[in-house]
């Protein structure tokens, strides 16, 4: 192979690589995410307006049924007989 097509090819070679890489990435972030996951989660709510999730809506109503009181990201208080208020704790 000729000299200045190895130089070519050198230059030509990554521009290439990197147009392709960049294409997928930009489909990648296009891509929506699984309707059917999205679905299966319950809808998270800021009651406090902290910034963090501290209530779910499970039920899909729009009216939160289990809290998170501790701040840990995992509800331990539940609204299982519909009433709006956590229930009491079981014994």
């Amino acid at each position: 192979m000729p000299h200045y097509k190895k130089l070519a090819l050198a230059f030509v070679l990554p521009f290439t690589i990197g147009t392709a890489f960049a294409a997928d990435q930009e489909a990648a972030a296009a891509t929506p995410a699984d309707p059917a996951k999205e679905a299966a989660s319950p809808a998270t709510l800021d009651t406090n307006n902290d910034g963090k999730a501290d209530a779910w809506d499970r039920d899909g109503n729009g009216t939160a049924d289990a809290w998170d009181t501790n701040a840990d990201g995992k509800p331990d208080q539940f609204d299982n007989d519909g009433d709006g208020k956590p229930d009491k704790p079981s014994r």
